[in-house]
């Protein structure tokens, strides 16, 4: 059964964007999202059956909406994360840490954003726009590293950013995937459970070499 997300009555008419992206959430966590309905949703907002076509025009549109919201969110942690650090390496690694936890705790979120289902971003200038300044958070730290290495020459940013963010991706994707497995007894399932209990000593193993001039 999906939970109510408020009364149906106990939101103004501006909060009801955000009230259908919570509930579909919810529906998508326990349904796909091949049946999302736009009738369910207004059924359950106690709104007309157009009042949410008024701010998505389609389900697909709606489905951008949650991603957008979800790369804005996953900006704010990584900024967070950048911020709490002093040293460089300890910000890359932060950083990482906090990207890995934010797919952890927003799977639904996490598989509209980087999942099959929207696929291209062009036709959503929101969403573009918000998943490219997202991941210019990264690419920022990245730059830092390279100038502080001094290795301009030998390091490429686009070619260390995709290489970065495969590594915290894979590892997201993995502990979502094999969520609830912990079977330790199959070599597949220990690794996992390895990882998952430490995140922050698997990314420091991966980055190690790359960091350790900075030590």
């Amino acid at each position: 059964m999906i939970a109510k997300t408020k009364a149906r009555s106990s939101y103004h008419h501006g909060e009801l964007p955000e009230v259908l992206m919570d509930l579909a959430e919810q529906h998508i966590e326990a349904e796909g999202t091949q049946k999302l309905s736009m009738r369910a949703l207004s059924r359950e907002a106690g709104v007309s059956q157009t009042a949410p076509y008024r701010h998505f025009p389609t389900t697909r549109c709606l489905l951008a909406a949650i991603a957008t919201r979800g790369f804005k969110e996953l900006h704010a942690r990584l900024s967070d994360a950048r911020a709490s650090q002093d040293t460089l390496a300890e910000r890359f690694i932060e950083m990482g840490v906090a990207y890995v936890e934010f797919a952890q705790t927003n799977p639904t979120k996490y598989h509209l954003m980087f999942g099959s289902v929207l696929g291209d971003f062009s036709d959503y200038a929101m969403l573009r726009d918000a998943s490219t300044e997202c991941y210019a958070e990264l690419l920022d730290v990245q730059q830092e590293l390279i100038t502080e290495l001094g290795a301009e020459n030998e390091l490429d940013l686009d070619h260390l950013g995709g290489a970065v963010w495969a590594t915290v991706h894979g590892i997201a994707s993995t502990l979502i995937n094999f969520q609830g497995r912990d079977y330790i007894d199959i070599p597949t399932m220990r690794a996992v459970s390895k990882i998952r209990h430490d995140v922050r000593g698997t990314l420091e193993l991966l980055h190690g070499p790359l960091l350790k001039p900075l030590k």
